[in-house]
């Protein structure tokens, strides 16, 4: 049973909270360079993610993390040109990266997305959000904690205290390919990971990796895309179910994907 003092003491953490979204972009890829500021219906990928993340009721701040390598400058122009937070930091070192910028806005936690993810869903985003103010002492909050959801609406929290916490130990290049969520996940035993999942499992691909990904992105958006406005999941599965076609434009790549998106390669 939770006391008064204890119940008011839980809501007054909540109202302190300052939730950061970071979008983890760089330009590299060995699949698909540049593939972030790749247009669609003439905008960058990354302007798509940044929009949408726009649509969340929780979420405080919104930022790229990038790196100082001189080929993430044209994210740089990108972000300044329209006004976007930026920061950049160790290219190898996302604890590091991605602590710096919690860091600069004062952020409780952050919330990551990486930058080839063009649907990332803002009402998971605020679902996760409500998880995390009702389990304040989790270490790793996501929807990827069992593997339901579409790839390419992964979505994780994680709190500053636990980047702090991983920071010692970031040089440790298992932590360049896999980040830190994964460690997090394979020893619940010593971190509290909570995490949102579907009824059903739901092997679809909706992230970008490979020029056949790319097209059917642009398809869905095409068909869905309205100015000010807001699709989601389910908008996306009445799609293909109305027009299963689509779906086969990169079903040779459905079973392609790094554990839990987490290798190098993928996220930036």
């Amino acid at each position: 049973m939770i006391d008064f003092n204890q119940r008011n003491l839980k809501i007054i953490n909540i109202i302190k909270m300052m939730i950061l979204g970071i979008i983890q972009a760089r330009m590299s890829s060995s699949r698909l360079p540049g593939k972030v500021l790749l247009p669609i219906l003439e905008k960058p990928v990354i302007w798509h993610i940044y929009e949408r993340m726009k649509f969340s009721k929780k979420i405080d701040m919104i930022c790229v993390s990038t790196s100082t390598n001189p080929k993430d400058d044209k994210i740089e122009e990108f972000c300044k040109f329209n006004n976007i937070e930026i920061v950049r930091g160790s290219e190898d070192n996302l604890v590091s990266r991605h602590l710096d910028a919690a860091k600069k806005f004062n952020a409780d936690a952050i919330i990551r997305i990486t930058a080839d993810c063009p649907f990332v869903d803002p009402e998971i985003i605020d679902e996760l959000i409500e998880l995390y103010e009702n389990n304040l002492d989790a270490k790793y909050i996501s929807n990827i904690i069992k593997r339901t959801y579409p790839i390419g609406l992964d979505i994780e929290i994680i709190p500053t205290k636990v980047l702090e916490e991983f920071l010692p130990k970031s040089e440790n290049p298992i932590y360049y390919e896999y980040f830190i969520g994964l460690h997090m996940i394979n020893n619940q035993d010593k971190f509290k990971c909570v995490g949102l999942e579907l009824p059903e499992q739901k092997i679809l691909r909706w992230t970008i990796d490979y020029k056949e990904d790319y097209e059917f992105v642009k398809k869905i958006y095409l068909l869905l895309y309205q100015k000010n406005k807001i699709f989601v999941m389910k908008d996306i599965i009445e799609i293909l179910k109305k027009y299963p076609e689509i779906g086969k434009i990169n079903s040779m790549h459905v079973k392609e994907f790094s554990y839990l998106k987490y290798q190098r390669e993928v996220n930036g």
